[in-house]
């Protein structure tokens, strides 16, 4: 949500855009924070977008590339000029540079990532190089190199100088890391322990040797819950022999939670792309993202016509009863979906293990009966509105078994999954769905028989 100033800000930005008017364009520009720029980038053109990050300051114009979608910093690099490419590549932190010459591999050619690299000074190319080797998901992936590391055995005075050599490149100086001579890591101190203590103070006298750290091969999911669970901007990456190769700055692990959670609801929906950029998408991506499990889900789920088939008899002698199925068997899948949701959410999280199953049913149960009771009390109100008396009963202990029976499973089917090593997320609400379409079909036409002697 913007001031009217900013909006005022925007809109001679369009203005300028579309009069190709450089001056004004770059006028426009000086009112606007990057942040706001990205909010609107949609609504640009694509030569309006060269235009900004042409026009840009150079500063700007990195913050604003960084968080553009790695096909879209491909195509830029191709096409905004050498000039602004080169400012670009100084500009942009290790991290976000090596993102960005990946993108260009991956999106236009091995040949154009290899001209970019070629523009880098031999320093800057061995690291970026170093940090393309990581897998995109893992700490070393994430990490930056531009970071503060000191000796123990330097005193606070000496470590203020270097600060100030060194501060203009580092990603952050507000966390610095000790090492030895090997750059194994050996402590950590921060900006206001060195403020507090005496010049004249070592910092071996005033680190902390418990660092909380992680290996270069973590996934970034954990290490996004470790800087979450210790409240950390910053974690130093280690490599096997804990030497100390980078960092993940909290800018970074935002971006992880973000990415984490869209897959996590992707796969929660039954969609197979969590990379899927839906303004951006093609309907042949949609398509293809959506439809495996939608063939899986109606090939599974023509089971219960043949559950209706079966129960052709007591359907016949009591048509009433075709009214309350949609209800029953949606109410179910609904109560499965919540039950898993939350399951699935809570794994994730490490809320629960899988030894943690008894406990789960358990609670699972007790919500379930609680469930069934009020969900069928008010599903009997219905059918005595309807005027089908002969079916209270049945409807009524109907419901609440169907809503008893997709809760437990609901809870118990995302750790069977764990168990089996496969994804939770991926798979729970499409088998929940088909489970509970089943048992409660089968539930509701075999009370029906029970209760009305049919």
């Amino acid at each position: 949500m913007y001031d009217s100033e900013t909006l005022v800000g925007l809109e001679a930005l369009k203005n300028a855009l579309r009069e190709s008017d450089a001056f004004k364009v770059k006028a426009a520009l000086e009112e606007l924070y990057p942040a706001q720029i990205l909010e609107h980038w949609a609504e640009f053109a694509p030569e309006h977008r060269r235009a900004i990050l042409t026009l840009l300051s150079p500063a700007e114009a990195a913050e604003v590339f960084s968080h553009l979608e790695e096909a879209e910093q491909a195509e830029l690099l191709e096409a905004l000029p050498p000039w602004r490419v080169k400012e670009l590549l100084e500009e942009l932190s290790l991290d976000d540079l090596a993102d960005a010459i990946n993108a260009v591999e991956e999106e236009n050619s091995p040949e154009a990532a290899e001209a970019l690299l070629q523009q880098l000074d031999p320093e800057t190319r061995a690291e970026v190089e170093e940090l393309a080797e990581y897998e995109e998901d893992e700490a070393g992936g994430i990490m930056t190199s531009e970071y503060i590391a000191v000796r123990d055995n330097m005193r606070v005075e000496e470590v203020f100088r270097f600060l100030r050599r060194e501060a203009p490149d580092a990603e952050q100086i507000y966390v610095i890391y000790v090492v030895d001579a090997e750059q194994h890591l050996k402590g950590v101190l921060t900006l206001r322990d060195l403020i507090v203590a005496d010049p004249k103070t070592r910092v071996s006298e005033i680190m902390n040797p418990d660092v909380i750290y992680v290996r270069d091969d973590t996934d970034q999911e954990e290490v996004a819950r470790l800087m979450a669970d210790y409240n950390f901007t910053v974690l130093p990456v280690v490599n096997e022999d804990k030497k100390l190769v980078g960092i993940v700055t909290i800018d970074d692990v935002v971006d992880v939670i973000e990415e984490e959670a869209t897959e996590d609801i992707y796969r929660l929906g039954a969609v197979e792309s969590p990379e899927l950029v839906y303004s951006k998408s093609s309907v042949w991506e949609l398509w293809s993202a959506r439809v495996r499990w939608l063939i899986i889900l109606i090939v599974t789920g023509s089971i219960t016509s043949s559950i209706l088939q079966g129960f052709e008899s007591v359907l016949e002698a009591v048509t009433a009863l075709a009214f309350y199925v949609p209800v029953l068997v949606g109410t179910g899948g609904n109560t499965g979906n919540q039950s898993s949701t939350l399951i699935v959410r809570a794994l994730a999280t490490r809320d629960v293990s899988l030894g943690d199953w008894l406990r789960i049913i358990r609670k699972e149960l007790g919500v379930g009966v609680l469930l069934g009771i009020t969900l069928a009390g008010l599903l009997t109100i219905k059918v005595l509105i309807d005027g089908q008396v002969q079916l209270l009963w049945v409807v009524g202990i109907s419901l609440a078994l169907v809503v008893l029976l997709a809760n437990v499973v609901g809870a118990m089917l995302p750790l069977l999954l764990r168990r089996l090593k496969l994804d939770p997320a991926l798979i729970s609400n499409p088998l929940i769905a088909t489970v509970t379409d089943v048992t409660g079909l089968v539930v509701y036409l075999s009370v029906a028989r029970w209760l009305l002697e049919l």
